[in-house]
C-alpha cells in the first residue's frame, strides 16, 4: 500500500490516535508531533499515545504533557497510526487501544516490520520523519515552524546528525526545504551538543567495562541494573552509549548490553560489513542492517557470550 491509502484513511477519520513506540526516540517523537500538527490543520481531533515518558533530551524542544499514557485512553479512535514501530510489541501497552480503533495504520521504515496493521506503509527511508514530510505533501499541507523543526528532529537523530549510512540526498534535500523555517542552530545544539550529568556518568560506567574481541572488530559496553539504580537513571539516559563503542577505529560491530530486572536489553551498531539486524532478529528484535535492538531473557554474562558467538560467525 502507498501513502495515498494512509491519506485516504486520514480523510475518512475524525478522532485519530498516533502511537509512539516504547522508550521513545527522536524519530518516533518528531514524526508523531509533525503528524499531529498536520492533522490539526486538517481539522482532526488528534492525540499522541505512548507507553513511556518524554526523554529529558527532547523536553526543551517538544511540548510538555502531550503524550497520553495508554491507561488514559478512554475512547476508541476512528484511526490509530503506529509511527516508527517495527513490530506490535513496540507499541507496549498502547497495543490495546491501537487494536480497538476502527481502522489501524502503520507507518515505518524498518525492513523487519511484519505489517501488523490494516493499512501498512513500510518504506526504505532514512527515518519516518522523511515519510511524514512526503505524507504532508500528499495531503497538501505546507510545513510551518513547528512541523519543520519536528521533522528535522526525526531525520537528524535517526541519521546520527547526518553521519550514518542511511543519510542520503533525499533526506538532506527535505531538510534543506525546511531549514529556514525554524532555528536550526539552537535545535541542533540541544540535540547534539548537550548531555545530562547522569547520562555522562553512565557513559563512564559503560566504557569502564569496554570489552574488545577479534582484534577490535567487536566491541561490547555494559551497564548493570545497579548502575541505573545508583545514579537514578532512566532508559532514555542510555540513548547514545552504543555509539561510543562503534566509534572505535577497528570496530565493525558494537553492542551495548543493559541489564534489566528480568533480562537484558541489547543495542547493536555496525559499520556495514555485519548485518546486526539479522543478529537482533535471532533474539526476537529487529531494525536495520546497521542499527538494531532487542530484549531477551537470561543472565547478562550468558547473553553476552551467546551474542559474541553469533557475531564471530559473521566476521
Amino acid at each position: 500500500m502507498g501513502l495515498t491509502e494512509i491519506a485516504g484513511a486520514i480523510d475518512s477519520a475524525r478522532h485519530i490516535m498516533l502511537v509512539a513506540h516504547i522508550q521513545p526516540d527522536g524519530d518516533t517523537l518528531g514524526s508523531c508531533f509533525a503528524l499531529k500538527v498536520m492533522l490539526e490543520k486538517l481539522r482532526k481531533d488528534v492525540f499522541i499515545c505512548c507507553d513511556g515518558e518524554m526523554p529529558s533530551r527532547y523536553q526543551e524542544l517538544l511540548p510538555e504533557d502531550v503524550l497520553l499514557s495508554p491507561q488514559n485512553v478512554k475512547e476508541a479512535a476512528d484511526l490509530a497510526i503506529a509511527v516508527d514501530c517495527a513490530d506490535s510489541a513496540r507499541l507496549g501497552k498502547c497495543l490495546k487501544p491501537f487494536k480497538n480503533a476502527k481502522t489501524t495504520a502503520n507507518i515505518d521504515h524498518h525492513i523487519t516490520n511484519d505489517g501488523y496493521a490494516q493499512i501498512n506503509y513500510v518504506a526504505e527511508a532514512s527515518s519516518v520523519g522523511e515519510i511524514i514530510f512526503e505524507l504532508m505533501q500528499i495531503c497538501g499541507i505546507e510545513p510551518d515552524e513547528k512541523s519543520a523543526q519536528y521533522i528535522y528532529i526525526a531525520i537528524s537523530t535517526d541519521t546520527g546528525n547526518f553521519t550514518y549510512s542511511n543519510t542520503n540526498r533525499k533526506c538532506l534535500s527535505y531538510v534543506a526545504e525546511m531549514v529556514e523555517l525554524f532555528d536550526l542552530r539552537d535545535t541542533a545544539d540541544v540535540l547534539f551538543r548537550r548531555r545530562s550529568l547522569i547520562a555522562t556518568q553512565l557513559i563512564g560506567r559503560a566504557l569502564s567495562r569496554l570489552e574488545i574481541f577479534e582484534g577490535g572488530k567487536i566491541a561490547f559496553v555494559t551497564l548493570l541494573e545497579s548502575d541505573m539504580k545508583e545514579l537514578g537513571a532512566h532508559s532514555s539516559d542510555c540513548e547514545s552509549i552504543v555509539d561510543f563503542a562503534r566509534e572505535i577505529e577497528e570496530t565493525q560491530a558494537a553492542v551495548f548490553f543493559r541489564e534489566l530486572p528480568h533480562g537484558v536489553k541489547i543495542s547493536f551498531r555496525s559499520k556495514g560489513r555485519i548485518d546486526v539486524g539479522a543478529v537482533a532478529a535471532l533474539y526476537g528484535g529487529g531494525g536495520h542492517a546497521g542499527a538494531s535492538g532487542c530484549q531477551t531473557s537470561g543472565k547478562i554474562d550468558e547473553v553476552k557470550k551467546s551474542v559474541l558467538e553469533k557475531l564471530k560467525g559473521l566476521l
